[in-house]
């Protein structure tokens, strides 16, 4: 089912909006290259000004809470104002609020509190931006002619390569200036990011009728049908559930043990970047394979086993070996297998949710996903300090296989395979 998308005036040839998803999905790659850079520089600054993996986890749940919670009330606002001007607007804020960390972090006398409001303020931003561009995304897929698979799979590759590029990139930036001046880059990528879409994509206006329905129905009821249409699908309901766990898994793993390992290690800050690039080495190969092999895999099978294998490999890696070439082979490997989950996943949910629908429930469904992000480097940080790093990370491993077993044994999983009649989203969406 072709995504239904609204322009102003007539429509663009389809060359024309061809070249919008290639400006939207540069556009992200610039972004995410830079987001990149301050995963790695927040966490590692702390950790060598405080010496506390469990601070580190701080500073990660200080940015990754006000980013959930603002892609989850911004859903409304974006579906009311549009993708499109959102995402513009939030990028532009993004870039003052982000070089302001650096700014912060070298005036003395100022408190680790004042700090942490500061990424507290850059997470938020971020979250509104990324809700807006999630919204994006599938009406410039569906006005360029392709497929929900091939396009949710290019968009994925791309993100990929950008963790390809900016995780090592990071590790030699924050070893050369320091990680406080580094993330001027990333202050930099919203500047450009917000250049592009503003300037090259012209789909993603909310059309007359999305903004009269958003002002009769108001901000509060427009939240609750988000919700209400997320409660009546078990398939959406069920990738929440797993991606709460997951996401908590990951967080713990990339904010707090792969830092603590490079701290214990002889390697230096320039490491931090090394097990995500062999990761993404992996992922972009993956990713280039499953876009030709997409239409002729199962879903629900390709999904099932690609995650339980690819998404703990890493957590015992750490857990059960020191050498540094068995971690990283097995980074690749994970990034091979994870490549697919996310194409997957974006896909049959844009095929189920109405256009008129997407920012709020596709924020109620990032904001429950992505919750358990904030907890992860709490979680993480204190099982690493009583635990130790190896005991930590085989105790997240065992729970990732605990959780990513479920598409094999809950019925829900099989819809994967399904693909939504229009008249399914019509009937939910009025629920």
């Amino acid at each position: 089912m072709p995504v239904a998308h609204s322009l102003r005036g007539p429509a663009p040839p389809r060359r024309a909006v061809s070249r919008q998803l290639g400006a939207l999905l540069t556009a992200e790659a610039i972004s995410m290259l830079g987001s990149r850079i301050t995963f790695v520089a927040v966490p590692w600054l702390i950790l060598v000004t405080t010496d506390s993996a469990l601070l580190a986890g701080v500073a990660g749940f200080a940015e990754m809470l006000p980013y959930v919670l603002s892609g989850l009330i911004g859903g409304p606002i974006v579906d009311r104002v549009g993708p499109r001007p959102t995402a513009v607007t939030a990028d532009v804020a993004s870039l003052l609020a982000v070089a302001g960390i650096p700014l912060i972090a070298y005036c003395d006398g100022v408190s680790f509190g004042a700090l942490l409001v500061l990424i507290a303020l850059a997470g938020a931003l971020r979250g509104f931006g990324d809700a807006a561009k999630r919204a994006l995304l599938p009406r410039t897929i569906a006005a360029a002619g392709l497929s929900t698979e091939r396009g949710t799979a290019m968009y994925d590759g791309t993100c990929r390569a950008s963790t390809l590029v900016g995780l090592p990139l990071a590790g030699v930036l924050i070893a050369t200036l320091g990680p406080a001046t580094v993330l001027l880059f990333d202050a930099l990528s919203f500047a450009v990011s917000a250049l592009i879409i503003g300037a090259l994509v012209r789909v993603g206006h909310a059309d007359a009728a999305a903004r009269a329905e958003s002002k009769q129905q108001g901000y509060a009821d427009a939240l609750r049908d988000g919700f209400r249409y997320v409660r009546g699908d078990r398939l959406i309901v069920g990738v929440m559930a797993m991606l709460f766990a997951t996401n908590l898994f990951d967080q713990a793993f990339a904010t707090v043990f792969v830092p603590v390992w490079v701290r214990d290690g002889p390697h230096g800050p320039a490491a931090l970047g090394v097990i995500g690039t062999a990761f993404g080495l992996g992922a972009v190969a993956g990713n280039l394979l499953y876009t030709v092999l997409a239409p002729r895999l199962p879903r629900r099978r390709t999904f099932g086993i690609c995650f339980f294998l690819g998404g703990p490999a890493q957590l015992l890696a750490l857990a059960l070996t020191d050498r540094v070439w068995v971690v990283l082979a097995t980074a690749a490997i994970a990034g091979a297998l994870m490549s697919t989950v996310n194409p997957i996943l974006m896909a049959s949910v844009y095929r189920r949710i109405p256009t008129r629908l997407h920012g709020r429930v596709i924020s109620v469904l990032i904001a429950v996903s992505w919750a358990g992000i904030p907890f992860g480097g709490l979680v993480g940080g204190w099982a690493t300090e009583m635990l130790g790093l190896h005991t930590a990370a085989l105790v997240a491993a065992i729970g990732y296989l605990a959780v990513t077993v479920s598409p094999f044994l809950f019925p829900a999983w099989q819809e994967l395979d399904e693909t939504p009649h229009p008249e399914r989203n019509k009937a939910v969406a009025t629920v």
